[in-house]
């Protein structure tokens, strides 16, 4: 009994303790994408794993490295080694230096006050994933939720509609009206406010805008389409052989299966008579 009582405790601590680590950042829930090589059955979409490269080398790579990556791999992703040359090139670097940022340490902390983390295994290490990428990159104040935030700075006081206003668009609790102000003083001195971020506020100003870059494919180019493209190539820096282990994966099954069945034939064999 007491033992079943202490499986009970830590099922239970296990469920609860995440849930109030995460009501305590502050931060909603990134919301769900559909990303292809999610499920065992998943596979990475090369074309947006292969847009998402531009992205990564032509915006991200200004203050972030990607160093568990040499350029020469983007050729697995599609890319001619004329074109591995060129992206390099526009990093200063040459298609079997991996993709390390045009900022140093002592740049990016003058610049920013940190050290920009390395986005290898960004997709990995936060909490929600892709999700959690994503939404940081789509996290950032609209312009039209920019002039809410002006509107009710120049009110002075939050008025029960504009908190309202507030709590839709930037995703906070409007009932501690003193937090909402602080947060506001925050904006209104220039921090940088992301939705999505624990406590809000962060180093890095908005990295992307729609229209930045221009896909040689067509493909629009809105903010949500560069950053599910850059997520996207960032779930594959991250594990680039994630299709080779699943489909090694079937094959230990499908191995497993078999052996199985000849065990059990032999353990039937064996044990005849006694049966």
């Amino acid at each position: 009994m007491r033992l079943i009582k202490t499986i009970l405790a830590v099922c239970f601590a296990a469920v609860m303790v995440p849930m109030a680590l995460h009501a305590s950042s502050g931060a909603p829930q990134p919301p769900s994408q559909s990303w292809s090589h999610h499920g065992i059955f998943g596979s990475y979409d090369k074309a947006a794993a292969k847009r998402g490269a531009q992205v990564a080398v032509e915006i991200c790579m200004g203050c972030h490295s990607i160093s568990l990556v040499k350029f020469d791999q983007l050729r697995k992703l599609g890319f001619s080694e004329e074109e591995v040359k060129k992206l390099a090139e526009l990093q200063g670097r040459t298609k079997i230096d991996r993709m390390t940022g045009a900022m140093d340490e002592t740049s990016a902390k003058d610049s920013f006050g940190v050290v920009p983390p390395d986005l290898s295994l960004i997709t990995k290490a936060r909490k929600g994933y892709e999700d959690y990428t994503y939404a940081i990159l789509n996290g950032y104040l609209s312009d039209a939720e920019s002039e809410l935030v002006k509107k009710v700075m120049a009110d002075g006081e939050i008025a029960e509609q504009e908190a309202l206003e507030l709590q839709s668009a930037l995703l906070i609790d409007t009932h501690d009206k003193a937090m909402v102000k602080a947060k506001l003083e925050r904006l209104a001195g220039g921090a940088n406010f992301n939705k999505y971020f624990p406590g809000n506020f962060l180093a890095m100003p908005q990295p992307m805008s729609g229209g930045q870059i221009n896909y040689a494919d067509g493909t629009e180019n809105s903010l949500k389409q560069l950053s599910h493209d850059v997520v996207t190539f960032l779930a594959w820096a991250a594990e680039p052989t994630m299709e080779d282990r699943k489909s090694l994966g079937f094959w230990v099954l499908g191995y497993l299966f078999i052996l199985t069945v000849l065990l059990y034939a032999v353990k039937r064999r064996i044990w005849a008579k006694v049966h």
